[in-house]
């Protein structure tokens, strides 16, 4: 019998899963019905959105980082453009503006998004004197701030955890203070970061790393400080600390989607309660989550969605076979830091191995460094932006990189000395 598999959500998630498993269906003759279901015409290479309020080249307006999501879906799999309205784990039926589907299994990909209205003054200041760089639209708005901004108090403020990209708001930091060196502007520019975290970021090793870089660029990091309030001239915490500004970058309070909550699924701000290693929904059968949507300890990012893409549609299969899933996903996690000057860092972790120094994807050979900052970790991250486009997205294997963290290359003595 023919299996509908049901994928909502077109964002980097869903368009892997979709094409992975139509990939391997084909390859194993399987009898499988693939409908993708999402509302987003235009695709949007959302690491492009740190480089646009600078105007990088390459990066200069939305043409520079979107294409239509339809020229990314492959043979195998039927594209409804349509707007989700319930999902009922019950009957197993999705009901969208045009109408309802019946599946066997179903895969959330559902994203997550910010959210101003949880911060009190965030959306009344917001494109006035509060900007961001998670949408399109608003990293656009930020570009013109920027080139009006002449001096003062910078802050770079991360609301509340969790986010997308938790390292996002650190490069930003880095190449705003590039921009301001190369406008003049840096001497007359207090430049500070707001975070909620312990400091710039979440695992020890790469903390104090990142910490300290900041530290030499005269960056400012306030840390244990979450945002309360906001008002035209300075934001508070909810300890009632102030921190006044001429111009703020926040990244506002993130939430996933009503509909997983509206499902029975969630926990209450539309992250699904996923197994960590297995990504199985834990309050319904024959539903599988990934990418920004799951509750799983790692960090919401493009590549944790598609190594997760590729441990979902192994573990599917594996049940429509009327086999178990498997343990498969260690949250594994890559991503390039970009630290300004035409430099980055690499880092490369799971659920239980923070990021140490090394090789990467070769031991010896790298050419990659993790956890230092290179020209070549640069020009990696550049060239992801192709690579995103050609390979994974339309579900190829990318060479030498793993659903699963290698720990070859990587000096995981270091561990013993923290």
């Amino acid at each position: 019998m023919t299996a509908t598999i049901l994928i909502l959500g077109d964002g980097t998630g869903g368009l892997v899963a979709a094409n992975l498993l139509a990939k391997e269906a084909a390859r194993r003759n399987a009898a499988l019905q693939i409908k993708l279901i999402g509302q987003s015409p235009m695709h949007t290479y959302q690491p492009g959105l740190l480089f646009l309020p600078f105007q990088k080249p390459g990066y200069r307006g939305l043409s520079d980082i979107q294409r239509e999501n339809a020229q990314f879906v492959g043979p195998g799999v039927e594209y409804l453009l349509e707007r989700i309205s319930a999902v009922d784990p019950h009957s197993r039926t999705v009901t969208t503006a045009q109408g309802s589907y019946s599946y066997d299994w179903l895969v959330l990909a559902l994203g997550c998004r910010t959210v101003l209205d949880d911060v009190e003054g965030l959306d009344e200041h917001w494109g006035k004197r509060a900007f961001g760089f998670y949408t399109p639209d608003s990293a656009l708005r930020l570009a013109q701030a920027l080139q009006e901004f002449k001096g003062g108090e910078l802050l770079i403020d991360v609301a509340d955890m969790p986010i997308k990209c938790p390292v996002a708001p650190i490069e930003f930091a880095c190449l705003m203070d590039e921009y301001l060196i190369e406008r003049g502007l840096r001497s007359k520019t207090n430049l500070t970061l707001v975070t909620p975290l312990t400091g710039a970021f979440t695992k020890p090793i790469c903390n104090e790393m990142l910490t300290g870089m900041l530290a030499g660029k005269n960056v400012n990091v306030v840390p244990n400080a979450s945002l309360a309030t906001v008002t035209d001239k300075a934001i508070a915490c909810p300890d009632g600390k102030e921190i006044p500004f001429d111009l703020l970058v926040t990244i506002p309070p993130h939430e996933g989607s009503a509909l997983i909550d509206d499902a029975g699924l969630g926990d209450g701000i539309g992250f699904g309660l996923t197994d960590k290693q297995t990504l199985k929904a834990l309050k319904a059968e024959r539903i599988f989550l990934l990418g920004d949507n799951t509750n799983v300890p790692t960090s919401k990012a493009g590549s944790v969605a598609h190594f997760q893409a590729e441990v979902v549609v192994h573990n599917l299969l594996r049940e429509i076979d009327g086999k178990p899933a498997l343990p498969l996903a260690d949250g594994h996690a890559n991503c390039f830091i970009e630290t300004g000057f035409g430099k980055a860092i690499l880092i490369d972790f799971n659920y239980d191995i923070q990021p140490v120094p090394g090789k990467f994807p070769l031991p010896l050979l790298g050419p990659m460094s993790l956890l230092k900052e290179t020209r070549i970790n640069h020009l990696g991250k550049l060239a992801f932006k192709p690579i995103y486009w050609k390979m994974l997205l339309p579900g190829h294997n990318i060479p030498l990189v793993g659903s699963r963290m290698s720990t070859s290359g990587k000096r995981m003595e270091v561990l013993q000395q923290h």
